[in-house]
């Protein structure tokens, strides 16, 4: 048997196995993690090519043993990061406003910083650009700023700019390192935790390298989102208050999990290539989309185009 099969038969199962344990909450696993590894897959899939044409059992033994030993490196570096991030990322924002800062950023304690930026009532349509490198961000409703951010940092800092049009907002948020030079490659995590106003309209972009976004939209308005990342995992929640919203998401190496109302009418365009999907409850259409059987009678409409090399989607209706 050739090296090179038995090479992408274990790549296969071990990504399949990770996602399937993760799908039954077994394990929390940090894609973001892989990231750091890339040069660790560029050497095995060297030396599974310099072993492809050989024949004997020590080439044979040494690209499984190799590979095996890697991917088990990485399992455990992945598994022991998601506990981390799974428990570090629980901290909230302070009763209280005492602790902010109305300019740009406000050094705090123990590496947190605040952004934020105050609202202005002529703004109805608001965009948020996020550029961030491997990062666990997260997003929730906020009551009086336009933008609240609190960013427990490692070796990133962050850039907030806000440009006004008439009645509309954009803020960008982006990352960039101590000596100043903008990035979104970024190997060491920072903990970004945002609030959003209700009473605007929202369009949120996000571009990540690596890591995580659990971003909770029920409480806001947002009509358009979009998503990329590389090796990432996606949670976002979508709210009843905008009738008609677009969600897109294109991964390299992610899992994607997006909850809409069970009330909403749902349509899903799905682009992949060994990506696995879960769409509950969906009918599938002659067009190889996936519907809702509410989606032509619904009020509030909601369209997901999903594009992913080797990812997990899944959509649950709640």
């Amino acid at each position: 048997m050739k090296t090179d099969k038995i090479f992408w038969g274990i790549i296969f199962v071990f990504i399949g196995g990770v996602f399937l344990l993760e799908n039954f909450n077994i394990i929390d696993f940090s894609w973001g993690y892989v990231w750091r590894f890339w040069p660790l897959l560029l050497i095995i899939t060297g030396i599974n090519i310099v072993f492809s044409k050989s024949n004997s059992k020590v080439g044979l033994i040494s690209i499984i043993s190799i590979t095996v030993i890697s991917l088990a490196i990485i399992t455990y570096q992945g598994i022991k990061d998601g506990k981390e991030n799974h428990v570090n990322s629980r901290w909230s924002f302070p009763d209280d406003n005492d602790n902010w800062d109305d300019s740009d950023s406000s050094a705090g304690v123990n590496n947190i910083t605040n952004y934020s930026e105050d609202l202005d009532a002529k703004i109805k349509i608001a965009t948020l650009n996020i550029y961030g490198g491997a990062s666990t961000f997260e997003i929730e409703n906020g009551d009086e700023q336009l933008f609240n951010a609190r960013v427990k940092e490692s070796k990133m800092r962050y850039f907030l700019k806000k440009t006004d049009t008439d009645s509309s907002a954009v803020l960008e948020f982006r990352s960039k390192n101590r000596n100043g030079s903008f990035n979104f490659k970024d190997d060491e995590y920072g903990k970004v935790k945002m609030q959003i106003n209700a009473l605007p309209v929202w369009d949120v972009n996000l571009k990540m390298g690596a890591g995580k976004a659990d971003f909770d939209f029920s409480q806001n308005k947002v009509r358009n989102i979009s998503l990329k990342g590389g090796a990432a995992e996606f949670d976002i929640k979508l709210g009843n208050l905008y009738n008609d919203v677009n969600l897109s998401a294109e991964t390299g190496l992610a899992d994607v999990n997006v909850k809409i109302p069970e009330t909403a009418g749902c349509k899903i365009f799905v682009s992949s290539g060994l990506s696995s999907k879960s769409f509950k409850n969906f009918i599938k259409m002659k067009d190889g989309s996936y519907e809702t059987s509410n989606f032509k009678t619904a009020n509030q409409k909601i369209h997901l185009t999903l594009k992913g090399g080797l990812s997990n989607f899944e959509v649950n209706r709640y």
